[in-house]
C-alpha cells in the first residue's frame, strides 16, 4: 500500500463496480476510504446537532448517509441543496454550508485514519457528480475543485475565494 493520499472521482456507471461506494468500500483497496456523498442541507444540519436524520439512509449515493456515525466515520456529507432542490446560486449562505460540510471532511482526513477521499464526480468535465438534486453548474465545479484539493495537513478552502493554510 502506498503512503500517498489519493482522491478518486467516481462516476456511477452500475451496482458492483468501480463508482458504486457500496461495492467500493468492500474492496481491501478502499479499506481507509472516506467516501464523500451528495447530502441535503436538512440532514447534514441535523448531523451537525446529532438528531437521528442526520445518520438516515437517502437516496442516490446519500444511501451510505449511516456510514458517518461509524467509528471512524466512513461518509462525510457536502449539502448540494435543501427543500427538495439543488442550490439555484452560489450564494454567502451557501458557501457558509459548504465551509462548515468541508471543515469536517478535512478534519476526518487530518486524523490520518484514511489513504483515499472518493466522491461522485466527472474528472473530465471537473465538475460534482449529481443525479437527484440538480444544483448549480457553478456550485458543482466548485466542490469538485474543493474536494479535488484535499490533503491530510493541507490548505483548507474558505469562502470567498481563499485557502488557509493547515490547521
Amino acid at each position: 500500500m502506498s503512503d500517498e493520499f489519493r482522491v478518486l472521482p467516481v462516476d456511477f456507471r452500475g451496482s458492483g463496480q468501480f463508482g458504486d461506494f457500496f461495492w467500493m468500500r468492500d474492496q481491501p483497496e478502499y479499506a481507509r476510504a472516506l467516501f464523500v456523498f451528495n447530502d441535503n442541507e436538512e440532514q447534514f444540519v441535523a448531523f451537525e446537532g446529532g438528531e437521528p436524520s442526520g445518520f438516515r439512509a437517502g437516496g442516490g449515493n446519500a444511501g451510505i448517509r449511516p456510514w458517518r456515525g461509524e467509528t471512524p466515520p466512513r461518509a462525510a456529507g457536502i449539502p448540494t441543496g435543501r427543500g427538495g432542490e439543488g442550490y439555484s446560486e452560489v450564494d454567502d449562505r451557501v458557501l457558509a454550508v459548504l465551509e462548515r460540510a468541508l471543515e469536517i471532511v478535512y478534519d476526518l482526513v487530518d486524523t490520518g485514519r484514511y489513504d483515499t477521499l472518493v466522491f461522485s464526480g466527472d474528472p473530465t468535465h471537473q465538475t460534482l457528480g449529481v443525479s437527484i438534486f440538480n444544483p448549480h453548474p457553478d456550485f458543482c465545479r466548485l466542490v469538485y475543485q474543493a474536494l479535488s484539493a484535499v490533503r491530510p495537513g493541507g490548505p483548507r478552502w474558505r469562502s470567498g475565494g481563499t485557502v488557509s493554510p493547515y490547521p
